[in-house]
């Protein structure tokens, strides 16, 4: 088939650069991509996007010339930034055709949001930070509010999440809390990194950001993340300024991730500058500080600092790989259904926490499908049948594993999970710190 060029290589927009945000251009470009799509129709299965797309194509005899942009708009509104599909096409750059569906889809979004604004409603949602600091200071109320039917009701009606959508817990004691009253490592009688046949000598530097799902929401996850590492001889620091800025991809706030990016990037820097790496308990955020800090901010220091952002899970396989990683586990594991999300696999890094898991003696089911969340798309009440639909395969096939433990990587696709079939996911590390028998 005939594809025009791409006005420019994907790569080379800059949301400094005023074409990226002229719509006759981005409707060329919508056109363009769409065409390709149309003609492939390989991404058919994956997320609501492409259906939709396909139905008002074939609701046409011009084809893509016939859909008008109020169409291109509600596919961009069924596209819940999964990712999935850049790796699913054929034609994903490099190759001449350039096709980058989800950095279309934001470049949309993001015209949209400056041309129409943000509704209230949503920037609320994106608030974690201040949402977090509401529930720390008096979780009962906060977890008492999300459970009871009524407010439910009224949350719905007010910022548009589903009464049905399981919202996540409320701590007393953030992990940042946590680690600051913790003694110094003197006083805690730290042991020097072990070495033997398994373990080489020195000692790796990193920086823990525990992500504002499991600072406020997850501090079990934290608290394993510092003692897993810290059992294997990591000589760790902490630093949480701000959430990583992912909640306002979500509805186009470029301002505030560009504040929250730069931020965070002054407190990681002096510590990437001291030759640690920068460790993340959760995907969608090691995703954006890796792929998108730099085209945020636009500058070195952030670019050395994506640089030296690794996953958790994908930190301490690189331990695994280096023989920095101890491989005595006492404590069996047994039998876990793990769930890879899309944004862990979108970051082209394997497997970790699969070969980690084996490693620890547990036998392991890969299921890698999607969700249906990704921020606060699946939360919302507009789309949350879609998502509901999107989740259905992932949640049949956990139904019908035969496990011990469910474990994934991401905090919101674990709210998903447990919505569904009343059964709380744990995050991975959870399941090594029991393995190494650090406790529960």
């Amino acid at each position: 088939m005939q594809v025009a060029a791409p006005e420019k290589p994907s790569e080379a927009w800059s949301y400094d650069d005023p074409d990226y945000w002229d719509e006759a251009k981005l409707e060329t470009e919508l056109r363009r991509v769409g065409d390709v799509c149309h003609q492939c129709r390989r991404c058919l299965p994956l997320c609501p996007s492409f259906p939709k797309l396909f139905e008002l194509v074939d609701a046409t005899d011009e084809e893509i010339a016939g859909v008008s942009l109020e169409g291109f708009e509600a596919v961009n509104d069924l596209c819940f930034h999964c990712v999935a599909c850049y790796n699913h096409c054929p034609y994903h750059p490099p190759h001449d055709w350039d096709i980058d569906f989800p950095k279309l889809m934001r470049r949309h979004q993001l015209v949209r949001a400056r041309r129409d604004g943000i509704p209230l409603r949503r920037k609320l949602t994106t608030r974690t930070d201040l949402l977090g600091k509401l529930g720390r200071a008096a979780p009962p109320l906060m977890n008492l509010a999300n459970q009871n039917r009524l407010s439910r009701v009224m949350m719905e009606k007010t910022v548009g999440i589903h009464r049905d959508w399981l919202q996540p817990t409320y701590h007393g004691e953030t992990v940042e809390e946590w680690w600051r009253k913790r003694p110094s490592p003197e006083a805690r009688s730290a042991p020097a990194p072990q070495t033997g046949p398994d373990r080489a000598s020195g000692t790796r530097k990193a920086v823990l950001f525990p992500s504002c799902s499991v600072n406020y929401n997850d501090p079990a996850t934290g608290r394993a993340a510092v003692e897993v590492l810290e059992h294997n001889g990591v000589e760790l620091a902490f630093s949480y300024e701000l959430c990583c800025g992912m909640p306002f991809t979500d509805t186009g706030d470029l301002d505030s991730a560009r504040r929250n990016a730069q931020r965070n990037v002054e407190a990681f820097l002096p510590h990437v500058e001291n030759g640690a790496e920068v460790v993340v308990p959760g995907p969608s955020c090691s995703m954006l500080m890796k792929h998108e800090y730099p085209k945020l901010l636009g500058t070195p220091e952030s670019q050395k600092v994506a640089a030296a952002v690794r996953d958790l899970m994908e930190y301490l396989f690189i331990l695994g790989r280096a023989k920095e990683l101890d491989r005595e586990f006492p404590e069996p594991l047994g039998r876990v259904a793990y769930h890879a999300p899309c944004h862990l696999r979108a970051q082209n890094v394997g497997f970790p926490t699969r070969a980690l898991l084996k490693l620890a003696g547990a036998e392991v089911e890969v299921i890698d499908a999607c969700s249906g969340v990704d921020g606060t798309w699946g939360m919302q009440a507009r789309f949350f049948d879609e998502s509901q639909q999107v989740a259905d395969k992932l949640v049949s096939r956990i139904e019908a594993s035969e496990r011990d433990a469910i474990a994934t990587d991401c905090p919101l696709a674990a709210l998903r999970i447990e919505q569904r079939i009343g059964r709380k996911p744990v995050h991975p590390v959870q399941l090594l710190h029991r393995a190494y028998g650090l406790g529960d």
